[in-house]
């Protein structure tokens, strides 16, 4: 079982740059590492940091390999809102990695087959550091709560809650929200050597909450951080962490 290292900061500035640290520290002692990512808003401050460390040659990607926790399903990779070009917009075309270390789940295609072929990609590496998010119900990656533990690589049907809050992002206009994606599981994300959660705002303080608890619990899969058996970092600002 992990003890989880809580570290809380005083805003979101100083959470990103507290995460940036620990990814600098792995890439000065392991140039070749592979790092799982994520999404959304909240990683945006850790990646213009490790951008502006590599253009000033502290950090190095040219030899890392990067997989991502999850990507939409039923549109193109070029689409505005796909995973794939928020990575690119948002790191890889500012870093010296090698695009073809860079992987995401497949989202256009067969659901099933795509997510078993990430799934048996993901099962031949070890992944040195995991980033998460988080959601306001304790969701990771695209496991909502009630997700099985055991799973690996899924497609997810998207909760009209996640569809709704996803809205704004496709001009307000649910119709044009993708309904389904294809996730790392639960199990996936464990496998990893070390993890790192990440959260700011108020509305994240419950979910931190249930995580510290230290009890693993399906209805909130974020929980389920404290059967790691390796390190695993949560590292919020204080309105996050405002319910401890």
């Amino acid at each position: 079982m992990s003890k989880i290292e809580l570290i809380i900061t005083n805003n979101y500035e100083e959470m990103s740059q507290k995460t940036a640290d620990i990814f600098i520290d792995l890439l000065k002692k392991k140039p070749n590492s592979i790092l799982g990512l994520a999404t959304g808003s909240t990683p945006i401050g850790l990646y213009k940091i490790l951008i502006e460390k590599n253009k000033s040659k502290i950090i190095s990607f040219k030899d890392v390999i990067t997989y991502n926790l999850d990507e939409y399903c039923d549109i193109p990779k070029s689409h505005e809102q796909s995973y794939f070009t928020f990575m690119n917009q948002n790191l890889f075309d500012h870093i010296d990695i090698n695009k073809d270390n860079t992987h995401l789940p497949q989202g256009e295609g067969d659901s099933k087959i795509n997510s078993e072929n990430y799934d048996k990609e993901l099962n031949k590496v070890k992944i040195d550091i995991q980033l998460l998010g988080i959601g306001s119900n304790g969701h990771i990656g695209f496991n909502e709560p009630g997700t099985d533990f055991d799973l690996g690589v899924h497609e997810v049907l998207l909760t009209e809650n996640t569809i709704k809050d996803n809205a704004r992002f496709f001009e307000n206009d649910i119709n044009k929200v993708p309904k389904k994606a294809i996730t790392m599981g639960i199990k996936n994300i464990l496998s990893a050597e070390t993890i790192i959660l990440i959260a700011n705002g108020k509305n994240k303080a419950n979910a931190i909450k249930n995580i510290m608890k230290g009890v693993a619990d399906k209805n909130v899969p974020a929980s389920a951080l404290n059967l790691h058996k390796g390190k695993v970092y949560v590292i919020v600002d204080k309105d996050a962490a405002s319910l401890l």
